[in-house]
C-alpha cells in the first residue's frame, strides 16, 4: 500500500475584509503567541470570515486530487496552505516529501533577473541544489521553449513565457508532491498538451498531484478524485464525475428537475453560458420498445428524446441542436448528432417543442458516457448548453466478446470474407 504523503485535518484559514481591522489584530496575536496565550484562532472577530473552513483529506503517494469550486471558494488559499505559504488558523496540515508548486504566474521570480538567473533562484526556493539544476538545466530550458529570451529580464516576458518557465522548473525539480493552480490556462494548446503528457509521466513515477482549475475537462482528464469547495467548506470529496455534476449544480442557471425516470430522478443542469432564450427542458433515452433505458449493448438502437422551450415568441426558426457524447476521460467524442439543416428550415419553434432522434446502431465501446445538449451556434448565437445527469452505460454483447478482441472508442462492424478467385 502506498505511503501517505498528505494529511489535512480540519484545516481552516480566516481573513479580514478590513485592512485596518487586520492590522489591529496582528500585534495582539503576536503578543498572545509570545506569552503562550490562546490566540482564539478558532473564532471570528469583526470583519473576519473563513476562507477555508474545516477541510480534511488524505493523499497517498501517486494519487491525484482535483480542487474545484466557484470563485472565492477557497481553492487557491488551500493550495497555499499545502505549500506552506499560509499557515492554518486551526486544524493541521502534514506533508511528507519535497513540494513543487506552480500557484501564481511569476511567483518566485525576480522581474529584474534574466530567465537563466531565475531558474536558479526559483529552484533554490524549492530546495534544489545548484548541482542538480546544472545537471537538468538543458532539459528545463528545452521544455520551457523561451528561445532567445533566456538571457532577458523576465519582466519583459509574456504570461505564457512566465508559465512555461515556471512549470518547467517545477516539474524538473522532480517533486514528491506537485501543486498546480489555474496558471496552465494561459498556455496555448500545444504547451498544455505537453504539460499534461509530462504530468502523466510524473504519475508513473509516483508523484502526488493536487490540481486546481475551473476547467472541469482538465480536472476530469487528470484526476480521478476531486474535492469540491464552496464558500470555504468541503461540499463533496470523491469521484470526479460526481464532483463535476455537483459543481454544475452550484454554478447552474435555473437548474430544474426533469420528468421521472423509473428508478432514478433525473436532473438537467444548465451551464452558465448562452442567452437562455431557448433551453433544454427535458431529455430521455429510450430503447426500441420505447422504454426508458440507461444501459445498452454497443451497436444497439437508441432513441434520444429532446424537449426544448422558448421564452421569446419572436424566435420562430429552430436553432441548431446537438447531442454531445463525452467519454470517461472527458474527451468529446462526437457533436454530429445534430438536426439536419433541412429540418431546421422546415420546423417552426413555438413555445415548447419535442424532438426525437433515432440512432439505429450506437457503436461506442464500453464505458460510462456523459451527455450534453447544445442549443444554438457559437458566440452570440449560443442559447444553452445543458448537462444531463443521467449517464449512459455501454457494454459489449456476448456475440462481440466471443468473436473479437477490441480496443478503441468506436466499434464499426464489418462483414469479412475471402473473395472468390476471378475466372481464368
Amino acid at each position: 500500500m502506498p505511503p501517505e504523503v498528505v494529511r489535512v485535518k480540519e484545516a481552516s484559514k480566516k481573513f479580514s475584509r478590513s485592512l485596518a481591522q487586520m492590522m489591529s489584530y496582528a500585534p495582539l496575536d503576536v503578543c498572545r503567541t509570545i506569552f503562550g496565550l490562546d490566540r482564539r484562532s478558532g473564532q471570528l472577530r469583526g470583519d473576519e470570515f473563513w476562507a477555508v473552513d474545516k477541510v480534511s483529506f488524505t493523499l497517498a503517494q501517486g494519487e491525484r486530487l482535483g480542487l474545484i469550486g466557484r470563485n472565492g471558494s477557497g481553492k487557491s488559499t488551500l493550495l497555499k496552505m499545502l505549500n506552506g505559504i499560509l499557515l492554518p488558523d486551526s486544524g493541521s496540515i502534514r506533508i511528507k516529501g519535497r513540494v513543487g508548486a506552480l500557484i501564481e504566474i511569476g511567483a518566485g521570480f525576480n522581474p529584474v533577473l534574466t530567465g537563466r538567473e531565475n531558474i536558479f533562484v526559483n529552484a533554490a526556493i524549492m530546495g534544489i541544489k545548484r548541482s542538480e539544476v546544472l545537471r537538468r538545466f538543458d532539459e528545463i530550458v528545452a521544455f520551457a521553449d523561451i528561445g532567445d529570451f533566456l538571457d532577458s529580464p523576465v519582466k519583459f516576458y509574456s504570461s505564457g513565457m512566465y508559465t512555461r518557465l515556471g512549470f518547467s522548473v517545477a516539474v524538473h525539480a522532480e517533486p514528491d508532491i506537485l501543486l498546480i493552480d489555474e496558471v496552465l490556462a494561459v498556455g496555448d494548446y500545444i504547451f498544455q498538451k505537453k504539460c499534461f503528457d509530462h504530468l502523466e509521466s510524473m504519475l508513473e513515477r509516483g508523484t502526488t498531484i493536487v490540481f486546481v482549475s475551473h476547467s472541469i475537462n482538465a480536472v476530469e482528464r487528470l484526476c480521478p478524485l476531486t474535492l469540491l469547495l464552496d464558500h470555504g467548506k468541503p461540499v463533496y470529496w470523491g469521484d470526479t464525475q460526481e464532483a463535476a455534476a455537483r459543481y454544475y449544480e452550484l454554478t447552474s442557471v435555473g437548474a430544474q428537475d426533469t420528468a421521472e425516470v423509473p428508478g432514478r430522478r433525473q436532473k438537467i443542469v444548465h451551464k452558465d453560458v448562452g442567452s437562455k432564450v431557448v433551453c433544454l427542458h427535458d431529455f430521455h433515452l429510450l430503447n426500441q420498445q420505447l422504454q426508458p433505458v440507461q444501459k445498452i449493448f454497443s451497436g444497439e438502437f437508441i432513441k434520444f428524446v429532446v424537449k426544448i422551450t422558448s421564452t421569446d415568441d419572436k424566435i420562430e426558426r429552430l436553432p441548431r441542436i446537438a447531442i454531445r457524447v463525452i467519454d470517461p476521460k472527458n474527451e468529446l467524442l462526437m457533436v454530429n448528432i445534430q438536426i439536419p439543416q433541412r429540418l431546421l428550415r422546415e420546423i417552426k419553434l413555438n413555445g415548447d417543442l419535442t424532438l426525437e432522434c433515432d440512432v439505429p446502431s450506437f457503436n461506442l465501446a464500453p464505458g460510462v458516457y456523459r451527455l450534453e445538449v447544445k442549443i444554438g451556434g457559437d458566440g452570440e448565437d449560443l442559447h444553452d448548453i445543458a448537462v444531463v445527469s443521467q449517464l449512459l452505460e455501454i457494454s459489449w454483447s456476448k456475440d462481440i466478446v466471443d468473436n473479437m478482441s477490441y480496443k478503441g472508442k468506436i466499434y464499426l462492424p464489418g462483414d469479412w470474407r475471402i473473395p472468390q478467385s476471378e475466372p481464368g
